[in-house]
């Protein structure tokens, strides 16, 4: 239910991850994240169309997550709490 766009190489990724969820436009994610789940992320094209055509997520773009120090465990426990609970 879930498609992850990332490198292939795990020591080229960074703490920003790209995913769409099926039967979901990216924004509508968003919202239900912050909505429900009180979990900040970004919906949309994310000022990159040329990188949105090349992989094929133009009509509905990507939901975009960005993690950092100030991050917990818990938190990013939640995140994927929250989105496998939106796939269900």
């Amino acid at each position: 239910g879930i498609t992850v766009f990332a490198p292939p190489d795990s020591h080229l990724r960074v703490g920003v991850l790209s995913f769409q969820v099926d039967g979901y436009d990216s924004e509508e994610v968003a919202i239900l994240l912050d909505e429900h789940f009180r979990i900040a992320v970004r919906g949309g094209l994310h000022c990159a169309p040329l990188v949105h055509e090349r992989l094929g997520t133009m009509a509905g773009g990507t939901v975009r997550v960005s993690v950092g120090w100030f991050n917990t465990h818990e938190e990013i426990d939640q995140l994927l709490k929250a989105v496998r609970e939106l796939i269900s």
